[in-house]
């Protein structure tokens, strides 16, 4: 019900099903609600002190998706203190694991110097690994780079193939 898989999304049918399952101990369910709270919508009402709440037992429980939403919260200041030291913990800790979004940000943070040194060859390390793993986001970064040549060899060719990805994935 979350727009999966053909289905229309139905947003109170997301949340009750989510919700059960999270009562149940299901630490995605409980990083899917974190998700849907954090960026609310028509539906319901946006809620970053439950986020927080969900992303959290997700993240205790090890779920890369918690652990990343964990570093969402800490990396915007979203409902607690912005703490960029946290918010780097949290998006390693799902990178480890392989997931997008961990990636995503870590090339953020390497690419912008946020709480880390500035050091654009770790940008590129995981801008690369997010568009591997299909993160739209993470093959603009990527172009970006290539077409001013920023940390890598200015490369016309290859920002035009990544923006042509970009492109084509939306």
């Amino acid at each position: 019900y979350q727009g999966a898989r053909g289905l229309n999304i139905q947003y109170d049918k997301a949340l009750h099903y989510f919700s059960r399952a999270a009562e149940a101990g299901n630490y995605y369910a409980m990083a899917y609600l974190g998700k849907l709270f954090l960026e609310g919508s028509t539906h319901f009402k946006q809620d970053n002190s439950t986020a927080l709440r969900y992303f959290k037992m997700a993240a205790d429980k090890g779920n890369p998706i918690g652990q990343a939403g964990m570093g969402q919260m800490y990396f915007y200041g979203s409902g607690i203190e912005r703490d960029y030291s946290k918010a780097l913990k949290f998006f390693q800790l799902s990178a480890d694991q392989g997931y997008v979004e961990g990636h995503f940000f870590l090339g953020i943070m390497y690419f912008f110097g946020n709480g880390v040194r500035k050091d654009y060859k770790n940008a590129v390390k995981h801008f690369n690994l997010a568009a591997q793993l299909g993160h739209v986001l993470g093959y603009y970064n990527l172009a970006q780079m290539h077409a001013k040549g920023t940390g890598v060899l200015r490369s016309c060719q290859t920002a035009v193939e990544l923006y042509k990805n970009v492109c084509e994935r939306g």
